[in-house]
């Protein structure tokens, strides 16, 4: 019974992911269920085991979208324990995430998320609220340890931190790919960490 369940969970997230990847090359108006089927290598019914449709798949690939960014802030506060450092290595978790197949830019524009299923919408903006309060609590926590600037309030900075990726992805996916997204984003990045950083006493910014 066990080793049923876990095949099922396994199936449901190749059908999520292999729906995921053709959101990106697509679009989701575009995909069919028959055509992530065949990119999962079965067919088309049984998705349809798993799934009641793509308004329940979509469902999946938003948990996808969130598991990835938790993965990716979990991983950061692995490797440092420094808050600048930390938000740097999300920065670079996401700018990975998005060029190795997540393209969440389009996820949030497409039909049935911004002008489409309100409770799809608010799914999303869950997710980011999540997000973005993670990201605010590692800023926070840095401004109490005066290792981050304190004027400007966390949540405002988690907001300009986002800022340095989403512009840059949207040109990214709509180039395909003629865009070097990771260099922009690098440099928008020493920027953003100067602006962060206390300033020295006596040195103006």
């Amino acid at each position: 019974m066990r080793a049923a369940k876990e095949h099922t969970e396994i199936r449901q997230e190749q059908i999520a992911r292999a729906a995921l990847k053709l959101l990106g090359m697509k679009g989701w108006q575009r995909v069919s269920l028959a055509a992530i089927a065949k990119e999962v290598g079965v067919v088309t019914s049984a998705v349809y085991r798993h799934f009641t449709g793509k308004d329940e798949l979509l469902d999946a690939v938003l948990d996808l979208v969130d598991q990835s960014f938790q993965n990716s802030l979990q991983a950061a506060r692995k490797a440092t324990r420094d808050p600048i450092d930390c938000l740097h290595e999300v920065l670079r978790n996401h700018v990975e995430l998005i060029s190795g197949g997540v393209p969440v830019p389009l996820i949030i524009l497409s039909e049935d998320v911004f002008t489409g299923s309100a409770r799809h919408r608010k799914r999303v903006q869950a997710i980011y609220r999540a997000y973005l309060g993670e990201i605010a609590g590692i800023i926070a926590d840095g401004q109490r340890e005066r290792l981050i600037r304190n004027e400007t309030a966390a949540e405002t900075l988690s907001l300009m931190w986002l800022g340095l990726v989403q512009s840059s992805a949207i040109l990214w996916l709509l180039g395909h790919g003629d865009f070097d997204l990771r260099a922009h984003c690098e440099s928008a990045w020493n920027l953003f960490a100067a602006i962060l950083r206390p300033a020295r006493p006596g040195k103006r910014i």
